[in-house]
């Protein structure tokens, strides 16, 4: 591409964040997204990014496909051993918390999920995020309509007795609602209403037999992740570490 159409290209995004762009001061994990391509102008901006950029979301796409390829078939293997680690199980649990977490987060309460999330991080979300938000008197409102895709990207078995503390870093896309309204006026003050389809990168820590929520990234690093080669020890045929 020559300097100049990048020069343009770059122009046109800068312009389009500057104009389009809808701050989302809400959402799951108290993260901070924009609302650009909710817009039709960025709609259409994200129409011509993915049409200039296509070779390398077909790259992006590759890698993604191969991790999880990957990371499914090493799961097979340990799921042998412990059942929690067996795909559909596996699978189902990360559905649970997930719905669950969103109640919580939509209530304003997370000692709903304290079972299925790691104390550390109900509390940050409680203290940091729900609880100022309702001293500023806003509602944060997070709804979750369906789940469409529950990916794993990266493993990391730990060699711990049942495998204990073992983290598994998932791709999850869901149609989902996230914004802040003014208790008293319940005027919109961060976000939109209505659904979108977003990504988010749910990590998971196995303790004490269960797995919890440990953190949550945003959906661009879900590359960073599938490049990751997972660190998973040398088991046999059963599922049993080797020792040596």
């Amino acid at each position: 591409m020559k300097k100049q159409h990048k020069q343009l290209l770059l122009t046109i995004i800068i312009i389009a964040i500057l104009f389009y762009a809808d701050p989302v001061f809400a959402g799951p994990g108290g993260t901070v997204a924009k609302g650009l391509f909710k817009t039709w102008w960025g709609k259409l901006l994200m129409t011509l990014i993915a049409i200039i950029f296509l070779p390398v979301i077909i790259y992006m796409k590759t890698i993604e496909y191969f991790a999880v390829k990957k990371t499914k078939k090493q799961l097979a293997q340990i799921g042998i051993k412990n059942k929690d680690f067996s795909w559909l199980n596996l699978e189902k649990n990360v559905y649970n918390i997930f719905t669950r977490v969103y109640v919580a987060w939509n209530n304003e309460d997370m000692k709903e999920v304290k079972d299925y999330v790691n104390h550390w991080y109900w509390q940050n979300q409680q203290q940091v995020h729900l609880d100022k938000w309702k001293e500023e008197n806003l509602k944060n409102v997070s709804n979750l309509e369906s789940i469409s895709k529950i990916k794993p990207l990266y493993l990391e078995v730990s060699e711990e007795e049942n495998y204990e503390g073992s983290k598994i870093a998932f791709s999850i896309t869901a149609n989902i609602e996230d914004y802040l309204v003014n208790r008293d006026t319940r005027e919109v003050v961060y976000g939109k209403k209505g659904y979108n389809d977003e990504e988010k990168i749910w990590i998971m820590e196995y303790t004490e037999g269960k797995w919890l929520l440990d953190d949550i990234r945003e959906g661009e690093f879900s590359l960073a992740f599938a490049k990751l080669p997972n660190v998973v020890p040398d088991f046999n045929s059963k599922g049993v570490l080797n020792r040596n």
